[in-house]
């Protein structure tokens, strides 16, 4: 960064940046409103970086921003075009009844269980086969998955 003379003129952009700080400082309460609209009125009077300096002299340094300790550590992003590795999954497939209703599988065999067993507590008796309901569904989530890529 160059070093400035306190004869030189400043740009708009120091201007805005000094104003900024003023603001902040009376946003903290450094500055109270009398203070606040005193200097920057001042800011918009005067011309060259000498003049400007005692406007901020008091004033703490700007704050700059500080990367969150969490994110330091971490790994930074690949260079542009190498494509990092992707995980292998370590969970096996599911294969046979399983693999064709998901969860819903179990659903449907503990109710064919339950109609059977009642079927027998009935002495041979067998109640109309309401598990039908719940296989109908379990054929159409099976069949709809069949054809999906693993």
């Amino acid at each position: 960064m160059p070093q400035y003379q306190p004869y030189q003129r400043f740009t708009e952009a120091d201007r805005d940046k000094i104003a900024g700080r003023l603001r902040d400082a009376f946003a903290d309460g450094r500055l109270d409103q009398p203070e606040f609209s005193s200097r920057l009125d001042q800011l918009y009077t005067v011309q060259t970086y000498g003049e400007l300096e005692p406007l901020v002299r008091d004033l703490p340094p700007v704050s700059t921003y500080k990367t969150p300790e969490v994110v330091q550590d971490t790994k930074p992003a690949p260079a542009p075009g190498d494509f990092p590795e992707r995980k292998k999954d370590n969970h096996p497939h599911r294969h046979g009844l399983g693999a064709l209703g998901g969860g819903f599988t179990g659903v449907v065999a503990i109710n064919v269980v339950i109609w059977f067993v009642i079927g027998l507590g009935n002495g041979g008796h067998w109640p109309s086969f309401w598990p039908v309901w719940l296989l109908i569904p379990w054929a159409i989530i099976a069949l709809g998955g069949l054809g999906r890529r693993r």
